[in-house]
């Protein structure tokens, strides 16, 4: 059974099956081992907090909306690039970036899209004269798709005789069905991290300050003039950007690893990657380094994921870890979903969640967001949101239009896309999913006993011990203006994105030069 709910231009399929869903959907909340939450991936580990250049913001896959036939991967790197100095963020030539595409289901990469670059932005490449915009830049290659020598955390680069496009970075580069673009370019990425962090550490309680018919007074941002309340955290930063465009045809059908043709599968699994080389001290007189496999020290799949549920002392762990061991490696950091069934005998349902939402206020604007979910939602499964983000994976179907969203078909998003709303989506799904445990004897949905069950806490109202339930209240951070909350396909970036291929913006100048766009202001 399908059911289509649908908000504004965004059309919003949800796919059930009997006993569960066949799907995928989150929660936008941060683990408890977390002070500050920094936003998508951008320097979410202590380690990789110290290799800007190998610190991956995020992953993206989706099919080209003015192609079907051909599907984009891109990666981001450099988080908050200061257009100040713009040289000074380059690709590094030490890491190895990938692109990891499994499509047999197994969360291990069947082909992988390699990109090397050489030199630095900062000295002009003599084989790349400067563009119209007077970037010169680093020379790049780009392998693949193709299936590596190695699976795993250990890799090699791909043999030179595999199909490769190589050029200079701020150019789009093409080889026979292959486009590539790197380099750099405006953080697509939108949220309120600000405020978040607020929220989470007791300063304020809620995106946007309201009085609940409920829980009283909630201190959070004032409406401003263009009938927004949120500050976009990323808005005025750009981030080193790496895309490739294949036809499907390269990327879809596979054989198993007894040699069985698996067919053309529609749905495949994308990961990003960064890996720096291993080297072997052997002698101190002759060769005294040898150069080993290249060593994998970020992974990325699902916006935030380190972020919302992996505890900061594991993070560094997780990023060195590989997708098929994260159900035995982190699945006891996962939440439990609500269910069409009463799990503590106080009504704690989707429907009875629908009803705390809509006692509080906050389920229509200026408070909240509407409900993305009816309250007769089928879900029987408390362990779904486990099994929907493990392995940590974007989930892609190529047989979808480019334009559908997907919400609970293949992950947060069918893929993802550059401009989706991935806050307000899992804000949104979260505050009526997540099994939070309510004070004993209040009578509220959630308020009994707690038992084995997975839940935020909220045993003290409206504080909330765990402030993650107050971060997804409203089901938005209110970045764009109230007419435009209910649009999950469009995310209030600050600068427009392009109808075509990079898809990205374009990078913000120097400051003083035609175009710059500034900060945001903090209230």
């Amino acid at each position: 059974m399908t059911t289509t709910l649908r908000r504004n231009r965004t059309a919003i399929r949800v796919a059930m099956l009997a006993g569960g869903f066949a799907a995928s959907l989150a929660l936008l909340v941060v683990s408890p081992w977390t002070v500050k939450v920094k936003g998508a991936d951008h320097r979410e580990a202590p380690l990789i907090n110290e290799d800007p250049a190998a610190d991956i913001a995020d992953v993206f896959a989706f099919v080209n909306p003015n192609d079907p036939t051909k599907v984009i991967f891109a990666m981001t790197v450099n988080g908050f690039a200061v257009p100040a100095v713009r040289a000074s963020y380059s690709f590094s030539p030490d890491v190895l970036h990938q692109i990891k595409i499994d499509n047999t289901g197994d969360g291990r990469e069947d082909l992988v899209i390699q990109f090397r670059f050489e030199g630095f932005e900062s000295v002009r490449d003599p084989r790349c004269p400067a563009n119209a915009a007077g970037q010169g830049g680093q020379f790049v290659t780009v392998r693949g798709p193709a299936k590596p020598t190695d699976t795993g955390a250990k890799n090699k680069e791909l043999k030179e005789k595999v199909s490769q496009a190589t050029g200079c970075t701020n150019t789009t580069i093409a080889s026979g069905e292959v486009r590539v673009f790197a380099g750099l370019r405006d953080d697509p990425f939108v949220t309120d991290v600000g405020q978040l962090n607020r929220i989470l550490g007791s300063a304020q309680d809620v995106f946007r300050g309201f009085t609940s018919p409920a829980l009283g007074a909630l201190a959070g941002r004032l409406i401003q003039a263009d009938g927004g309340s949120g500050v976009d955290t990323f808005g005025g930063f750009n981030v080193s950007a790496l895309l490739v465009e294949v036809p499907k045809a390269l990327i879809q059908g596979t054989k198993d690893r007894a040699g069985t043709y698996l067919g053309n599968n529609t749905t495949i699994g994308v990961w990003g990657t960064t890996s720096r080389q291993e080297i072997e001290q052997l002698s101190t007189k002759k060769d005294p380094k040898s150069r080993g496999p290249f060593i994998q020290i970020q992974r990325a799949g699902h916006q935030i994921i380190k972020t919302v549920f992996i505890p900061v002392p594991m993070r560094d762990f997780f990023n060195r870890s590989v997708p098929e061991d994260d159900e035995a490696n982190f699945s006891q950091f996962f939440p439990d979903a609500l269910t069409t069934l009463d799990n503590d005998g106080t009504g704690n349902t989707i429907a009875g969640r629908v009803a705390v939402l809509n006692a509080v206020g906050v389920t229509a604007l200026p408070n909240g967001a509407p409900l993305l979910l009816p309250a007769s939602f089928a879900n029987t499964d408390p362990g779904f949101i486990r099994q929907a983000l493990i392995p940590d994976v974007l989930r892609l179907d190529l047989a979808l239009a480019p334009a559908d969203l997907a919400i609970g078909a293949n992950g947060l998003q069918n893929g993802r896309r550059l401009g989706d709303d991935v806050t307000d989506i899992l804000l949104r799904v979260s505050r009526q999913l997540a099994d939070v445990k309510f004070p004993d004897g209040s009578g509220l949905p959630g308020s009994g006993a707690l038992g084995t069950r997975g839940a935020l806490d909220c045993k003290v109202l409206p504080a909330c011990p765990d402030r993650r339930v107050l971060a997804v209240l409203q089901g938005t951070d209110f970045i764009e203006a109230d007419s435009q909350v209910e649009d999950l396909s469009q995310s209030g970036n600050d600068r427009a994105l392009l109808a075509d291929f990079p898809f990205f913006a374009a990078s913000h100048p120097l400051p003083g030069n035609a175009g710059t766009v500034g900060f945001p202001p903090q209230e």
